[in-house]
């Protein structure tokens, strides 16, 4: 019997090689595991590159704050009269977390063409509320700097200009060395000498989890005013 052309055609057709339905799954299941490999692992990868950048963004951000205090400590002035009147640190909040406030003045002014008198300003260090922030996300304060500058004397009646400095804090404390013992206060206006030989300043912050205390120490390299017995001498001399 012989077969027609369009039948031994036909028979070629199915002879040829393809894929069943079975491997096609099996390939379409191994190609999404590999998907899914590649994107765990790429996940993985930037979320670790986020949380090291997000680490260095706040130790640059508080690197900034503690050399921005420790600049104005080292520019004190303590004069006695209306222009730097002196030092004093109110001890506030609890042992556990204390929340002192310093205020003094410092050299650190800027002198512009709109600011052209002395550099000399009032400077102020406290934990509050970010008054920028409209949601609290936080888990400790806002540690503010305030700043007002003494001259013009018409100034003085202006409020300060606040500055964030850094959030998440849970304490502050400073400590004074009089050049025999550490004390909690001052106040250049009681203690003696009226300038403290030397400024400690500790700061804790929420990291993660966990606290942590950053601490700076600051000589005082300032003349100390004169008093009133100096005074009197120094006339009787002359």
């Amino acid at each position: 019997m012989s077969i027609k052309p369009h039948k031994i055609l036909f028979r070629k057709r199915l002879n040829q090689g393809g894929f069943t339905l079975m491997e096609v799954m099996f390939a379409t299941m191994a190609f999404a595991l590999i998907l899914l490999v590649m994107q765990m692992t790429f996940s993985g990868v930037l979320g670790l590159r986020n949380r090291a950048q997000k680490r260095v963004d706040q130790q640059a951000i508080l690197s900034q704050a503690m050399t921005i205090m420790k600049r104005d400590l080292e520019n004190m002035i303590v004069t006695g009269g209306l222009m730097a009147e002196g030092l004093i640190c109110t001890e506030m909040g609890s042992p556990d977390m204390p929340n002192d406030q310093l205020e003094f003045y410092s050299t650190t002014g800027v002198v512009s063409d709109q600011f052209p008198w002395g550099d000399v300003q009032k400077v102020g260090y406290l934990l509050g509320v970010d008054p920028m922030q409209t949601v609290t996300t936080n888990l400790g304060q806002a540690l503010m700097r305030l700043s007002l500058n003494t001259l013009p004397l018409e100034a003085n009646e202006e409020p300060p200009v606040e500055t964030l400095m850094l959030d998440n804090v849970r304490s502050m404390q400073f400590e004074f060395f009089d050049g025999l013992q550490w004390l909690q206060t001052w106040d250049s206006n009681v203690n003696e000498p009226a300038v403290p030989l030397a400024v400690r300043a500790m700061v804790e912050g929420f990291t993660r989890r966990q606290t942590r205390i950053w601490e700076i120490l600051v000589p005082i390299l300032t003349i100390k005013p004169p008093s009133e017995e100096e005074e009197g001498e120094e006339e009787e001399d002359s």
